[in-house]
């Protein structure tokens, strides 16, 4: 395994360091690339709502001691300037920059997403990526690109929610009912990229999509898990503190959370599920929960989790 410089501009080796710099979504995106959120629709306005819940998370993450940046706002017309008319055909999304990266010790991972709706997301984040890779310990890598309309046939393609690094070990969900995440030759490029690493598949099931649905890990030896859509749990769990979870509670992201620390962690929350039983029992393993309302992201299928992209944690 790479040993990771913690002084570095991007730093992970785990999802329950010390969260020190991160990257918060903005509530900017389209519908079928036609229809923006900033559009009033019918007295509703997706973006305003969005970026209240992000002004509430940044909050308790300034509060926390983390540096947060932002993605640049990309308009239609930026996308189509960079991308070429009808790039924005299927639409695009700046909420979730989670899906986008991954941060292996200090090199950083640039994903082709399987979605054709999430293909140019990634412009948002070029700048920040830019000027952190100008430090001289980061390697940035990239999957194979590929077109935007459609991901072909044995093509490798990755999602930041089907990825879960845990120091030598990397989780990585698979999903054949719900191909919009992580494919088989996407596991299969980063186990040869990475292959000093354990570098393991978690076969998912029962209309789970990410594995950021099923499986939380908020401190060591502690995890949020929903066996029901896994096919296995990884051997190296099966003596751990599990807080095992229905499916109807993953489908509510009550596993889809962000750990500040080993002893802090926000969870988000809707009027229809407040995952409160998750909380309390995070609580009583000695957890500080930031209880979230998080509606507006949740209705477009991600929770707090999914809404960050951790940049540097402390290593052990």
């Amino acid at each position: 395994m790479k040993k990771a410089d913690p002084k570095a501009s991007v730093c992970i080796s785990n999802v329950y360091g010390k969260l020190n710099d991160a990257i918060v979504g903005i509530g900017s995106g389209m519908y079928n690339g036609k229809v923006s959120w900033s559009d009033d629709l019918d007295g509703i306005v997706a973006s305003e709502f969005l970026e209240k819940e992000n002004d509430s998370l940044i909050s308790i993450l300034t509060e926390a001691g983390v540096k947060v940046e932002r993605p640049k706002y990309m308009s239609k017309r930026d996308v189509e300037d960079l991308y070429g008319n009808n790039s924005v055909e299927t639409g695009y999304n700046q909420a979730f920059p989670r899906d986008n990266i991954a941060i292996v010790a200090n090199d950083l991972i640039e994903f082709e997403l399987n979605n054709s709706s999430r293909k140019v997301d990634i412009a948002g984040l070029y700048d920040i990526l830019q000027e952190r890779s100008q430090d001289s310990n980061i390697c940035w890598y990239s999957t194979p690109h590929c077109p935007l309309r459609d991901t072909p046939p044995n093509y490798p393609a990755l999602n930041g929610r089907d990825f879960l690094p845990l120091n030598e070990k990397m989780l990585f969900g698979l999903s054949e009912e719900y191909p919009i995440g992580t494919n088989f030759e996407g596991f299969r490029w980063m186990r040869n990229t990475f292959a000093f690493h354990d570098v393991m598949a978690v076969y998912l099931r029962n209309g789970i999509e990410y594995l950021s649905k099923v499986i939380s890990v908020p401190k060591p030896g502690v995890a949020i898990v929903c066996m029901d859509a896994i096919v296995a749990l990884p051997a190296f769990m099966k003596d751990w503190d599990l807080i095992e979870i229905t499916l109807d509670e993953a489908k509510a992201f009550a596993a889809d959370g962000l750990a500040i620390c080993e002893d802090e962690y926000i969870i988000g929350k809707s009027e229809n599920d407040n995952n409160e039983r998750v909380a309390s029992e995070l609580e009583k393993r000695g957890i500080k929960v930031h209880r979230l309302p998080f509606s507006a992201h949740m209705s477009l299928g991600g929770s707090v989790g999914s809404a960050v992209l951790a940049l540097r944690r402390n290593v052990e």
